[in-house]
């Protein structure tokens, strides 16, 4: 049997989800897709970041990859105890990552229409076994409120109705 935190009755994800917001925020204000990301582990936030794909030219630095590289050390002796929080729900990209860096609980704000990851999930059974919880919905206004405002035209397309140009 895989290890991990199983029940996550008792933890405010919205609480939580507002620090991701944060991040969110941080990154459109810069020019960034607002896309943010938190690690905790019990009560504590271990790593917060931000989506950095224009700042960095980078289609890799999504928030995602780039908390979790923030904390890797301490992933790999507490990932299956952790949560993740992100503002749209994991990429096919993040998804995998968030799973080989031991995270077992995955907690989002707005669904991601156009990679579709939930449907991807059920395909690998390998990443369905590991993830315990996958919640969607936590501070999706917001969430969808901070695309409409910062996100250019191309990428709120992309992102609210899964269109790519």
């Amino acid at each position: 049997m895989i290890e991990g935190l199983r029940d996550l009755a008792g933890i405010d994800h919205g609480s939580f989800m507002d620090y991701a917001l944060e991040e969110a925020r941080h990154a459109g204000e810069r020019g960034d897709r607002p896309i943010g990301a938190v690690i905790i582990h019990g009560s504590k936030v271990i790593a917060r970041s931000s989506s950095t794909y224009y700042t960095n030219k980078s289609s890799v630095h999504h928030a995602e990859n780039t908390a979790i590289m923030g904390c890797s050390r301490y992933l790999k002796d507490h990932g299956p105890e952790c949560v993740i929080y992100t503002t749209l729900e994991p990429c096919l990209m993040c998804l995998p990552t968030i799973v080989m860096a031991n995270i077992r609980n995955i907690v989002f704000g707005l669904e991601d229409i156009y990679m579709r990851s939930r449907e991807e999930m059920g395909g690998i059974s390998w990443i369905g076994e590991r993830i315990f919880n996958y919640i969607g919905g936590v501070r999706r206004a917001e969430s969808i409120a901070l695309v409409e405002r910062y996100c250019t035209e191309k990428d709120r397309r992309t992102i609210l109705e899964g269109i790519r140009q």
